[in-house]
């Protein structure tokens, strides 16, 4: 799994960097005159998204109900028209009730998230979404302590694959799935991740 992962990461990161790579080698060989919103008009696109989780599961002897709601800028190079990488920030507002025979116990957290993302269009309208990313969120061992239930702040692992589906105008909708592949299985969270959101000139 460590390797799997590393080998994920090397290969995002190695997206983007070549796309840093020929946008200073297209900035390098401009030609006099030419207007660099041209650059920006066939190469870079813009995009917002928001983010939606939710489920209930049996964690630890408590039953668990597990609401998130967030949003997520990004920006992309085109490589290809077809084929685009960049950075991803989110931030993300969660709820969570656990629950035994006799007790409720909730918590909430605002958790956030940096990482690196590409695409590959299809069939025009339809795209492949791979993304790695360190989360920094709100974790519970399903233990309750003193009537309250045991929780801590970690970093972890992220990566996303999935399909989604945009609108294809220059300022389109989209909404696509993607599954956690990094995802603890014994975690209470749940690994199926729904996003909609906005792009423009993607």
């Amino acid at each position: 799994m460590i390797r799997l992962k590393h080998c994920l990461i090397n290969i995002l990161l190695s997206l983007v960097l070549l796309g840093f790579t020929a946008l200073e080698g297209h900035a390098q060989s401009r030609k006099a005159g030419k207007k660099d919103s041209d650059f920006w008009r066939e190469r870079v696109w813009f995009g917002g998204g928001f983010n939606l989780g939710f489920g209930s599961n049996f964690y630890n002897n408590l039953n668990s109900n597990i609401f998130g709601i967030g949003i997520s800028p990004m920006a992309g190079y085109k490589f290809k028209p077809w084929l685009s990488a960049g950075p991803r920030l989110s931030i993300d507002f969660t709820t969570a009730k656990f629950s035994d025979a006799r007790n409720v116990y909730r918590y909430t957290s605002v958790d956030y998230a940096l990482g690196v993302f590409a695409r590959a269009k299809f069939l025009q309208n339809f795209f492949v979404h791979a993304e790695y990313s360190q989360l920094n969120e709100t974790y519970t061992t399903g233990l309750v302590i003193n009537n309250e239930l045991e929780k801590y702040r970690e970093w972890r692992d992220i990566f996303l694959l999935g399909l989604g589906y945009s609108s294809g105008s220059e300022l389109s909708y989209e909404i696509y799935i993607s599954y956690d592949f990094l995802e603890d299985p014994n975690s209470f969270n749940v690994p199926i991740v729904y996003r909609f959101g906005i792009t423009y000139r993607f």
